[in-house]
């Protein structure tokens, strides 16, 4: 690609390079095609087919998923240089698991995945970056799944404290059920559960004495409610 001489210094902090000659990226690159999106466009769909490997080289784009209720999360904040879905372009059936929507005029170099596998046999360091990129890839989504369903897991406990403050009329409520009661509640498990109210403790929103709670933040705990309605 003539072109590719103006994006390689971007590449070449790709960690997926780390350690590679320039004149070995370029061999990476001979057969890459260039796609460019103004802001705000979608660049690919969740569910779209992932034949390719896609690396962004220049803007920002986000990764969102959407849910059955009509609620976006953004699972992943992406800056060139980077590789998109590298956990499951190898995958069978691979598919993007999330609308990649740009935020920034953005330029996209997407490889074919057979001559992106003939290169990591021919270079055995771009083979082993590509397993540590995948690899902290998936750690990435484990936490940031986590990250979510603690939120509103916090946001489920909020809005049962605040009910049962406008329920009693007290800044001291009395829970009207057990921790195990109320894990089933909210569809987790109990250690799940009893982190949350840990951590709403650690960081002085409320004070619990077994089935007592004192909401010190009202506000926080209000907050949270309204956003779980």
């Amino acid at each position: 690609m003539k072109k590719l001489e103006k994006f390689i210094k971007t590449i070449k902090n790709c960690e997926l390079f780390d350690g590679m000659k320039v004149e070995e990226i370029k061999e990476v690159f001979k057969t890459a095609k260039k796609e460019t999106y103004d802001k705000n466009s979608i660049v690919r769909q969740r569910g779209e087919n992932c034949d390719e490997l896609l690396f962004l080289v220049e803007g920002e784009t986000l990764g969102l998923f959407t849910n059955e209720q009509g609620k976006v999360l953004q699972i992943d904040h992406m800056i060139a240089p980077k590789l998109l879905a590298s956990a499951v372009i190898f995958s069978k059936g691979s598919k993007y698991p999330v609308d990649v929507v740009t935020i920034k005029k953005s330029t996209f170099l997407s490889i074919d995945k057979n001559h992106f596998i003939n290169s990591m046999l021919k270079h055995e360091k771009l083979l082993r970056n590509y397993l540590k990129v995948v690899s902290e890839s998936f750690i990435f989504i484990t936490d940031r799944f986590y990250e979510i369903a603690m939120k509103n897991l916090v946001q489920k406990v909020c809005s049962y404290l605040y009910r049962l403050y406008k329920d009693q009329k007290s800044l001291e409520v009395k829970l009207n059920m057990s921790k195990e009661e109320l894990a089933r509640e909210f569809g987790v498990a109990r250690p799940a559960l009893s982190r949350v109210f840990i951590e709403l403790e650690k960081y002085g929103i409320i004070e619990t004495n077994g089935k007592m709670v004192k909401l010190i933040n009202l506000q926080y705990i209000k907050d949270y409610a309204e956003l779980f309605d």
